[in-house]
């Protein structure tokens, strides 16, 4: 009898290890450092989504943005600097190739005038040495002198 209780012992120890063992796995499986996925970042400064209403742009990294009725001139725009203080602004680059570049120091709520459209900034976002900054432009409605969309 000892020899079928030292063996039940044995395998009552064996099936601890390994349960314990693939739980162990499990956990390490489930840990650690979440996955990127590089495609997203090909893109610095995206049009979000669908809308061709709103750019981010990011510091240092020049967006080229198509202006014009057919859309076939392009002006390239980049974040240059920031200026802090109680009402920040935002550097901005615009280079249509043409011309030297013409620099625009904007702060949140102004306007830019780009080809045919007026663009608003509509957010900051400075990040000092955590990373680079950013900002966001918003196409403004063209002005249809209130004979807009409303229906009555």
């Amino acid at each position: 009898m000892t020899v079928f209780a030292g063996a039940r012992r044995a395998a009552r120890f064996m099936s601890i290890a390994a349960l314990g063992a693939g739980l162990a796995f499990g956990a390490a499986a489930c840990g650690g450092e979440p996955e990127i996925d590089s495609a997203s970042d090909a893109s610095p400064a995206p049009v979000l989504g669908e809308d061709t209403d709103r750019v981010q742009l990011t510091e240092g990294i020049p967006f080229d943005l198509r202006t014009g009725p057919d859309e076939a001139a392009a002006l390239s725009l980049k974040i240059t600097g920031y200026e802090e203080g109680d009402d920040p602004a935002v550097v901005i680059a615009v280079d249509s190739g043409a011309e030297p570049p013409a620099s625009y120091t904007l702060s949140l709520g102004d306007e830019l005038k780009l080809g045919d459209d007026t663009w608003r900034v509509s957010e900051i976002g400075m990040n000092g040495d955590a990373g680079p900054g950013s900002a966001t432009l918003t196409r403004d409605e063209p002005d249809t002198g209130g004979q807009g969309d409303r229906q009555e």
